[in-house]
Order: structure tokens, then sequence, then C-alpha cells
């Protein structure tokens, strides 16, 4: 939609988009002066089969697709010559949760009721959906924003603080005292109410497989502690009617599995997030605002998610404070449960240069489709899609859907995007040449001669005397040819303006020019604005009520830029006025009329009728009556008929692409480079987007074990590119045992990217004897995207802390002479990783989630990984290397390891029933050292020399079992005795692998020697 000259622009546009990215190598056939993208046309053509679309893509009829492929054919499809695959941060899946009240008391909604609501994130195993629904393709999501966001490190304590965990008794018993509060009684396991089952009612997404898989999880959880479940299936056109069409009230659902691109957003500071997740305000929680329906209401988290949005803050320190407040209200209010940020693999020929992997869009962003560049020669590309049209391509309240925004937002430009590896703002379709503020709390003179908008009144009123505004933003538009030839001026800016003020005020009863979606979403921002002055044709000032410690989010509030021409604007606002057309899909389901969507037929046959009307009545819109005149308007109307003739759809864009053709019914859609001079950009011109300098920790240095109450140093090395950098950010957080953030900082810079990690005394004497968690995030300053580390480290209680803490009396001493572990390897299962191609395949994920969920978490399993950890890496890295060089290695090592995961998959169930802690530490090591032995060690064994040994072997082995164990214990009770621990843990490992080893390679012989004389 238009960009209102005030926060609407910001609220809108950030809702629509995921963001923008760069583009472009010149070194391409077309001559350097060219306008637009490199190719022709580009055909997207549907495809929902991610199985066929892969197949497709490796035979030459795709050049991309634009969905993920399937999470287990991943794995393949990266070891395939033909293709490139790119991994993209991507949104989330979650639970939409239903918390209206029955309309008449006769039936009951659990969720209703906030602790039944926060009780589900107990219910669903974040780690399950991640692990094994998503084939490690993600991480655990609780909050809106994810790890990879550059808004995470504000948010981390307060997520880490409601320590979530699958905990399914722990929600029951929450749920039952609801249950049993509301009146509702148990029998034979089934909750009832007024004598009928308590009914929940899930919508399930069946066309995304992941999704669909959760549904039934959360589903199977839900009917276990004895709800009766309803499921029903269907795709988000199913969801637009029934979850956020319809009045919560009618309770047609009580749970959706919602998913969410908005949160793979990369945005520097997000102002609309928190809002877009959580506020009411903002028409995206149940009851969307509709007047006619039950609304969720917060009143408070509509005021602090406003005051984020609206840039209602003094400081970067109170704006932080606003989103941390946002996301713990939003979290425990639990309507909207973020259960796991999904990293999906996108596939292209490997035929096709000059894709950019955007930190938030992927190769899904329009640059990409700016620089993508065939090297067979050709000129266009085959696109598959996923769905090829789910929701309407109004620019008012539609867009909601990224199939459409994919498309959409490569034929429109708007007047500035986001950096696509820092999030922050870049002008676009707008130079500005002046950015003034008096902010935060200082004034400026606002020009008698500005003028608004008055809906009232219906005409343009100066602002007069005595105005003040904050800030003033001058720039200027770069205009372009609309697609359809008419130019751009500033009849198209000022009917731009206009919409926004007129649809974002409502007038109460009577007022046609409300939409319970939109005008919500943009009154606000309305207070804030204070005037516009259109100095020039290609010069306006806009003052509005706004500051940000970054003036960019400053021009960004200030600029605007329209989408399409004030002609289809005034159209469709004359046929939604009419009652003939609504913007919004809420408002579609009250009026009983068609959401407005300019590419389905029957909605632009009626756009083109009403060009057609308007140019009969000469008409001018009100807005426009002193810079158009009749015979202009007719010009354009012409122009936007004949495009609608030639086209079939009502979308006349401004962007380097423009749309061709629409065939919903065939399932395609067609773009064609708009390759007119009046394009301000050439081929080429955003090049330097095409690669990220990413930051990547390749060593850190922390003590053996810290002396509570002492201070202690960790150093951090840091590359960026591949070389030795100190221009990046390295940002840490220790937890305790609790997952409670008890120290935080930024680690000092030094030389050749080496960064420095000092504990204070007060700091440690936080920490938890035993394990604590340290988390490294380490960025680059041209690339926001964390390379993030999770490492163990130990506390101990020394005899000197006891009687003489630094942390009550003052005192402190130097911890650096605390002996040194090898350095710690933040990648990881190396071995693993170089079998089976990436960090990120399931198999790996698994490894890693075992050790740190299993071993790491305590004191013992931390101590044995320190002394695994100074002999595997001592050689690994190298062993990877070669084998990553090797084939027949990789496949080798690949499938030796596949009966460890059942080996570890034993060890879990002994972990789970030791009741965890370390008893199940030691269960859960018992049962893999024991497991490992007989089945990795027993050739070893099987020789006669040993053989002969057996008994003698066996004695020694169990002897020195029972010591590890006694040194064992006795190290878990003594805290500080991390040497003695890592000295017992080893020795039972090592023990029990022998013995099993030893009596698996008995076995063996006594099974051939009976073979071998024929005796069974």
């Amino acid at each position: 939609m238009q960009k209102a000259p005030v926060l609407a622009s910001g609220i809108i546009v950030v809702l629509l988009l995921s963001t923008f990215t760069g583009f472009v190598n010149p070194a391409f056939s077309q001559s350097s002066d060219e306008k637009g993208p490199y190719v022709d046309q580009v055909t997207f053509i549907w495809r929902d089969d991610e199985n066929l679309a892969l197949e497709e893509v490796r035979a030459g009829d795709f050049d991309l697709y634009f969905f993920r492929i399937p999470l287990e054919a991943a794995d393949d499809a990266k070891n395939d010559p033909r293709l490139n695959v790119y991994d993209r941060t991507a949104g989330s899946q979650g639970l939409f949760v239903n918390p209206a009240p029955s309309r008449d008391g006769s039936t009951l909604n659990p969720f209703q009721f906030r602790e039944a609501r926060y009780a589900l994130n107990y219910l669903i195993d974040r780690e399950f959906v991640v692990n094994e629904i998503l084939k490690g393709y993600g991480s655990p999501l609780v909050d809106p924003f994810g790890v990879y966001s550059p808004e995470y490190l504000n948010v981390i304590d307060i997520v880490e603080s409601f320590g979530f965990r699958y905990n399914p008794a722990l929600a029951e018993s929450m749920i039952s005292k609801v249950m049993i509060s509301a009146g509702a009684v148990k029998e034979d396991n089934k909750w009832m109410y007024n004598g009928n089952p308590v009914a929940v009612k899930i919508l399930i997404r069946q066309d995304d497989a992941p999704r669909k898989s959760m549904g039934e999880l959360i589903s199977s959880e839900l009917e276990k502690i004895g709800f009766t479940v309803q499921k029903e299936y269907g795709d988000l056109n199913k969801a637009n009617s029934v979850v956020y069409g319809s009045d919560p009230q009618d309770l047609q659902w009580h749970i959706y599995t919602e998913g969410f691109a908005g949160t793979a957003v990369f945005v520097r500071y997000n102002p609309i997030i928190p809002a877009q997740m959580y506020g009411p305000w903002l028409s995206r929680m149940p009851g969307a605002l509709n007047p006619a329906y039950w609304n969720y209401k917060n009143a408070t988290l509509d005021e602090v998610t406003q005051r984020i949005a609206l840039f209602n803050f003094t400081s970067e320190e109170e704006r932080n404070e606003l989103v941390r407040e946002a996301v713990k209200m939003g979290i425990q209010e639990s309507v909207r449960i973020f259960v796991a940020q999904k990293t999906d693999p996108f596939v292209a020929s490997s035929k096709i240069d000059g894709l950019v992997n955007d930190f938030g869009a992927g190769i899904t962003s329009k640059y990409s489709l700016l620089n993508a560049r065939p090297t067979d020669g050709s000129n266009s590309l085959d696109i598959g899609v996923k769905q090829i049209h789910q929701g309407s391509w109004n620019t008012i309240a539609g867009l909601q859907d990224t199939y459409s925004k994919d498309i959409y937002y490569s034929v429109v430009d708007l007047d500035t995007f986001r950096d696509p590896y820092t999030g922050e703002i870049i002008p676009f379709r707008t130079e500005w040449t002046d950015i003034s503020t008096e902010g935060p709390l200082g004034t400026l003179d606002v020009p008698a001669d500005a003028q608004m908008w008055d809906p009232t009144s219906q005409q343009w009123k100066p602002r007069g005397e005595g105005v003040k505004a904050i800030s003033k933003v001058t720039f200027r538009p770069l205009y372009s040819n609309w697609h359809h030839g008419i130019p751009m001026d500033i009849s198209d800016m000022m009917y731009a303006d206009y919409f926004s003020t007129e649809w974002g005020t409502d007038l109460g009863a009577g007022d046609l020019t409300v939409d319970p979606e939109y005008t919500p979403q943009v009154s606000e921002s309305l207070k804030l604005a204070k005037g516009t002055r259109y100095v020039a044709p290609d010069k306006i000032e806009v003052y509005v009520d706004i500051w940000h410690y970054d003036e960019k989010e400053i021009a960004d509030s200030g600029t605007f830029f329209p989408v399409e021409p004030w002609e289809i604007m005034a159209a469709s606002e004359r046929l939604v006025t009419a009652g003939k057309l609504t913007y919004s899909r809420s408002e579609e389901a009250v009026r009983g009329v068609g959401w407005y969507d300019p590419i389905v037929p029957a909605h632009t046959e009626m756009i083109k009728q009403e060009l057609q009307k308007m140019k009969s009545e000469n008409f001018v819109p009100p807005a426009l009556r002193d810079v158009v005149t009749v015979k202009d308007a007719i010009r354009r109307y012409d122009a936007s008929i004949k495009w609608i003739e030639d086209h079939d759809n009502a979308v006349i864009g401004n962007g380097a692409f423009y749309l061709d053709s629409v065939n919903l019914a065939g399932g395609t859609m067609t773009i064609k480079a708009f390759r007119d001079q009046s394009y301000p950009f050439e081929v080429g011109h955003w090049s330097k987007y095409e690669a990220p300098r990413l930051a990547d920790i390749s060593r850190i240095d922390v003590p053996q074990s810290i002396a509570i109450g002492q201070p202690t140093t960790m150093a951090v090395d840091v590359e960026v590119a591949g070389q030795p950098s100190s221009d990046a950010t390295v940002s840490y957080f220790v937890s305790d045992k609790d997952g409670n953030v008890v120290a935080r900082g930024e680690a000092a810079p030094g030389v050749a990217g080496r960064f420095k990690i000092e504990l204070t005394a007060e700091e440690t004497s936080k920490l938890s004897p035993g394990p604590n968690q340290l988390r490294i995030f380490a960025s680059s300053t041209e690339a926001l995207r964390p390379d993030i580390t999770t490492n163990t480290i130990l506390a101990t209680i020394s005899a000197t802390n006891n009687d003489n803490n630094p942390a009550t009396n003052g005192q402190t001493s130097n911890n650096n002479n605390n002996p040194t572990l090898p350095p710690q390897q933040p990648s990881g299962c190396l071995i693993a990783t170089a079998a089976f191609g990436s960090e990120l395949t399931p198999q790996v994920q698994y490894l890693r989630n075992f050790r740190d969920h299993y071993i790491l978490s305590t004191v013992s399993g931390s101590a044995f990984m320190n002394t695994f950890n100074s002999i595997y890496y001592s050689f690994s890295p190298q062993v990877a290397d070669y084998e990553r060089e090797q084939p027949w290695l990789q496949a080798t090592v690949k499938a030796g390891l596949y009966p460890l995961f059942g080996i570890l998959t034993a060890a879990e169930r002994a972990h789970f029933v030791a009741n965890g802690g370390e008893a199940g530490a030691l269960a859960s090591g018992a049962v893999a050292s024991a497991l490992i032995g007989a089945v990795y060690l027993w050739p070893a064994a099987v020789s006669t020399q040993l053989q002969r040994r057996f008994g003698t072997v066996t004695k020694i082995s169990l002897v020195v079992l029972s010591l590890a164990v006694a040194f064992t214990v006795a190290g878990i009770i003594i805290a500080g005795s991390v040497q003695l621990l890592m000295a017992s843990t080893a020795l039972f490992v090592i023990s029990l692998a022998s013995i099993s080893a030893m009596a698996a390679g008995r076995l063996v012989r006594v099974a051939y020697s009976k073979l071998s004389t024929g005796r069974y």
C-alpha cells in the first residue's frame, strides 16, 4: 500500500515485507546503461508437491523453487552438482489460541483462561518438533524474534527465565485446576461440562507437512489429558475463513497451527513485531478489531506495543525495556505461542548465478530476481511456487501471505528497503536531502503553509501558525513511469497522503471510509503527523512527532512512495464505499461481499468498469482537484483501462518487473522486465549485496573451572570472511543451572580478532556450583547474523571461597592461574558433520542435542566432556578435513555412526528412568558405554590372547569400575573436585566399555565355535 507520510508507513510496510535485499553483478550480456534486472522474463508455476518440484529443478524444468524442499531430501540435494541449496532462517510455526468465552455459557472453552493457554507451553515438545518433525532444520522458539534476530540479544534473559521444557504432567496439573474451578469434571479420563465432553477444535494446516505433524502432535497431547479433540484440516484459504474471518466467540476453532513469515524479517530495530504478534490494536489478534465480533483485549499490551511502534521513547535503553516488557507479557498471555523457528533449505539450479540469500527473505528476496544470471545464456527464469494465489493482492489489507508477497514485491518499489545483512533502513525510491530533529524532548516549528487532509471538510487545510513537531524529513521522490506508461508525479504522492489520513480516521456512524483492520493500524500513527509541504514536484517536507536514536528510522517514518497509480486506488475506493467490495477479509465475512483482489478476474473487471464510469463522469478526486485536470484524469483512466484489457489484471506497479499475465486456473503468473529508461536503477546497481561478510567464532579459551566469587577471564577468536578480524561485536551471556542469566556484556576487542571476556567476582558469585552455560554471539559490522556457540563452564566452591568470599568482603584475587582447557571447538561434532555434510542435518543436531541436554547438563557429564574434548579435538579437525575430501570415507563413517543413534536412544531412556539429574547422567552413561563397547569394540576383544585373560581383565575392569563409581559420587558431592571427576568419569566409561567388549567378544567366540563344530 502507499506509504503514508507518518509512521503508518512503517507499520504497514513492515507487516507486508519479508525484508528487501540488494543485488547485481554487472558482468552480463546487457549493456551497462540498461535498466532493471538481468533476465527479461520470470514465470511462476504452481507446484505444491515439493518432491516433484525438486525433481523439476534437477531436470532443468525449473530454475528455482520458491519454497523449502522436503527436509529429508536436503542432504542428497546438497551433494547433487546440478543443484545449489540455500539454507534460510525462515519464519515460525506455532499455535494460535482462541481466548473467547462461550457465547451462552453452555459450553466451555478451556483456553478462555490464561493459565490453560500458558500450560500449552509445557504440553508441546519444542525439542521434538525441531529434531523429529523439522529433522533438525530449525531451533526451539519461545519469543517472536528468534536467536538470529538483531533483537534477540535484548530479550534473551527474558526468554531463558521462562525455562519452558516439555512437561505434560505439569501442563495437565495446571489445566486441571482451571477446569475444576470452571465447573468441569473428569469422568473416565474425559473432561465433561454440563454433561457433555469438553471439545477442542484444532484447525491443522494440511498443506504444510511440518505444521500438519505438529497439529497431530498437540492433538494427541490434548487427548491424553482428557479433551475430546476435533481435528479439521485445511489450507490458508480455510484459515482465512475459519480463524481470521469468523467471530472467535462462535468457537469454530480453539487452536490453529499458525505459521508466520514475519518472524523471519531481519530488521535492526523491529518496531512492529511485538505489536503484530501480541498487540490487539494492530488487528492481528482474535476478532481483528471487527466491531461485529468478540475481540481479545489487553490495554497494557496495546500501550507498550504502540510505544514501540510509534517511537514513543526517549532513549535506546527505554525502547529496549519496552520490547522486553512486551515479549514477557505476550508469552504470559499465550494467545500466540511460538514453537519453532525453521531453517528451510531452498534449491536452485547450479546454472543460476547471482542469487542473494537475504538473512530474512532468503533467495525469495526480490533482489535475487534482479540479480539472477543464467549461465547458459537464457534470458528467462521458470520458478516453481508452493501456492500461486492464497489471499488478496490488495495493498490496503491484503498481501498477508508469503506466497503473494514473494511475487508482488517484484513488481513494485517502496521508498525504503532494508540492508539484507544488517537490517538497517536504506533509501530506495527516495533520496533523503535533510533529516532534522529536536528530539527526544525538543520541538521545531512547522511552517504555516504545511498542510494535512481534513476528512470532515474533505479538503487540504494549512496547519497555520504555532504548530510544533519533533522532526522534519526532506526528501526527493525518485519518479519513473508507471508500468502503463503514465509518469509518476505529485498527484500520486498526494493521493497516498490523502488515503492514509482519510481511511485512518474514523468519524463515527456513517463514515464509509473505515476498515476494521486497516483503520486501527493507521489511526494511532496519524496522531504523530504534523503536516506536509509539497515544496516542489520533486521536493517534499514531512513534519512528525517522532524521534529515534538512529536517524535512518526517522527518515523511514517521514518518507512515503506510492505503489500504484492514484486512479486505481480511487476506483477501488469507490467500489468499497459503495459496498461492492471490502479491503479486509474480516469485513468480507461481515458484509458478504468480495475481499478486493486486483488479480481476480471478476474484481479486475469491476475496476475496469469503475474506471470507465469515472471517465464518463469526468471524475477528479476531491484530494486532487487543485493538481489534476479532467484531461489528465481521463488520460490516466484510458491508460489503466487499456492495461487491464491487455494484461487481465489491475496491478500497475513501479518496479523493475511488471505483471504481464495471470492464469489462476492454470496456476501460472508471468512478470517481465520493465526496460523503461525512466526507471532509476541500471542493471548491476546493488551488486555489493551479492555476498555477506559473516563473522565466525574460530576458537574459545575458557578456564577448566571457575572459582565462585573470584574474577576470571576468557578469550574468543573471531574471523570475518575467513580472516582474523576485530571488526565485529561479540556478546556473551552466562546462565546458571536454572537458566537465569547472571552475567552479560560485550567482549572487549583486541588485536587480530581476539576478544576478551572478563567476569567480575560479583558476577561469578551468582554462578551455580557445577555446570553453567556460556553463550557467545559474534557478528560482523557488515552482517549482523551471528555465529552462536553454547559452552559449559564449571563453577566450583573452594575452601578459600567459603572462608573469605570476595563477594561479601570486597577482596579479589586473580583466577588466571586456573588451568585452561584446549580451545573449545564451536563447530561441535566435526567428524559427524563432515560425514553428513552439514551441522544442520538432523543426525548432527541429534548428537548435539544429546550432548547438550543429557551430558553437559550435569557436573559429572561436563567433567567427562572436558576430558573427552581434550582428546577428541586433538585429532578430529584433521580427520574431518581429510574425510571431506574422501567420499568413500564419508560413506563409511556415516554408516558406522547409525548404530550410535540407537545406542543414544537407549541411553536417553535410561536417563528418563533414572529421573534425570546426576543419577540420570550416570545411568545413561553406563548404558551408552556398555553398548558402545559391545557394538564397536568387540573385534578388538576377540583375540585369543585377550580371551585367555578374560577373567583377569574382567576382574580388573570391575575393580576400576567400582572405584570410578565411588570417586564419581564423591566428586559430585564435593562440588569443587573437577579434576577428580574428570579422571573418575573417564575411568567409568573406559572400564564399562572394556567389560562389555570383552563379554561381546566372548559371545562371538562361543557362537563361532558352535557354528564351526555344527553344534547349535
